[in-house]
């Protein structure tokens, strides 16, 4: 029997969209196999395992006045503009606790995406002890330009999406034929190249693999859009995006925009699910 897979891109705030699908999904019971999350889909796919409805959204709102959640301030102090600190110990630790009990017994298995400044690659990092695999996401989802370069296991990591930020081929590899993909903009996008790459290049310079990769993100990505189309035609792959431009930013703070959002996701789903249904019981 296939297994059944969830890719979740990244988009900083814009990720609130796929809270909504994944809130739907938890209501209706659906869970997947594994799920493999970019940056701010890694830190969604965290409150799906441990099956917290409500949680993702509670959690990218519920502070955005406050200076440690995400500020410029923090960036000045910290060196991190979303605070690490806050972010991956005081909210899940205290403030909205999340439930490791849950995901611990959870038959989905999580995997975060990020980069290798090094080499240049994506590192798929599957989270087995959430207290201490954290920091995998929190990997996946540190900006460059906008976070302190992350070290595990030797390796100097920021955000997946600089190297693979739709990783359905990966999740193919690893046994995951049939796959949900959830993007968090519409049909009509096509990346462009990145307009920050001066930038880029001086702080990063040494790290030439990694240049190179966000040099070329733009070409990668939207070939992987072409790819994704044709799978979806195969019956491989079942994509679930917003169905309108969307027009909040990556680091958009005005939570009415980012409810809406969060409202679409939802109802998105809600639209296609008996059709979702259907592809996930046909075993061709």
């Amino acid at each position: 029997m296939s297994k059944l897979g969830l890719v979740l891109e990244g988009g900083g705030m814009r990720g609130i969209y796929t809270a909504g699908v994944l809130d739907f999904f938890m209501e209706q019971n659906l869970y997947t196999d594994g799920v493999i999350g970019v940056s701010a889909g890694a830190c969604h796919a965290c409150s799906y395992v441990s099956k917290q409805i409500g949680r993702a959204y509670r959690t990218n709102t519920a502070y955005l006045k406050d200076k440690r959640y995400m500020s410029v301030s923090s960036l000045l102090k910290t060196g991190d503009f979303f605070g690490a600190k806050f972010v991956y110990e005081d909210i899940p630790n205290t403030l909205d606790p999340y439930d490791f009990d849950a995901f611990n017994t959870s038959h989905t298995k999580l995997y975060a995406v990020a980069s290798n400044l090094e080499t240049g690659k994506a590192e798929y990092l599957q989270c087995i002890n959430m207290k201490r695999d954290v920091i995998y996401v929190r990997a996946s989802a540190s900006l460059p330009l906008l976070s302190k370069i992350v070290e595990v296991d030797g390796k100097k990591l920021l955000d997946g999406g600089a190297t693979d930020s739709i990783p359905i081929h990966k999740f193919q590899e690893m046994g995951y034929t049939k796959n949900i993909v959830v993007l968090t903009q519409c049909k009509e996008y096509r990346k462009g190249k990145n307009n920050l790459l001066p930038m880029i290049r001086r702080s990063y310079k040494k790290y030439p693999n990694f240049i190179k990769a966000l040099e070329t993100r733009h070409i990668a990505y939207n070939r992987t859009l072409d790819e994704l189309a044709l799978m979806e035609k195969e019956g491989s792959v079942f994509i679930i995006r917003p169905s309108s431009p969307v027009e909040i930013s990556r680091l958009e703070k005005n939570e009415a925009r980012l409810r809406e959002l969060y409202e679409q996701g939802y109802a998105d789903a809600k639209a296609c699910f008996e059709e979702l249904k259907t592809f996930i019981a046909n075993e061709n």
